[in-house]
């Protein structure tokens, strides 16, 4: 006896044919995650970028006549993650007066007049970014990291920001 063609009574649904779903490789999910290593280093590659074609917000120097020019950290990196690639957190510094000048500079702890002039120049010259500082400075030590939810950086977005302030000063350096 010869079987025959089965017939369906209604058409197949398209929700039964399920297809595998396909694992997450581990750069996919350090890129999926907003602030993984991997966006970390990329904001780290930008802010050096940008950094490189600053001038010392101390003494004006550009990189070729200084062997340096870096981005200091306000509200250092180890403090917050929250606040680590903000943009106003990060002011281009030459290495002279970012480590070891005796008249201005951020990270001179056996010099505290050194640290305390640096603070009078910030405000000085770039009022917005000392406002910044100061408050934020207040909001990062009043937060209780211990108690409820801990917000997480978004380094994706910073990143792009980053891209672009450091494309921009490229160019500017460029036309110089």
């Amino acid at each position: 006896m010869k079987r025959g063609e089965l017939k369906r009574t209604k058409p197949m649904k398209r929700s039964a044919i399920k297809k595998p779903k396909k694992k997450k490789t581990a750069l996919q999910k350090r890129i999926d995650k907003m602030d993984s290593k991997y966006w970390g280093n990329q904001c780290k590659r930008d802010v050096t970028r940008w950094a490189h074609c600053m001038r010392c917000f101390v003494c004006g120097a550009e990189e070729p006549f200084v062997d340096l020019v870096c981005g200091h950290h306000n509200i250092f990196k180890s403090m917050s993650r929250f606040y680590r690639w903000d943009p106003m957190n990060i002011v281009p510094m030459c290495g002279h007066h970012h480590l070891w000048d005796a008249d201005i500079s951020p990270h001179n702890r056996k010099l505290p007049l050194a640290v305390s002039a640096y603070t009078k120049e910030l405000q000085a010259k770039m009022p917005d970014h000392y406002a910044w500082w100061v408050e934020h400075e207040a909001l990062r030590k009043a937060e209780k990291l211990t108690v409820g939810f801990i917000r997480k950086p978004d380094w994706r977005k910073q990143a792009g920001i980053w891209r672009l302030i450091a494309d921009k000063a490229e160019e500017a350096a460029q036309d110089r």
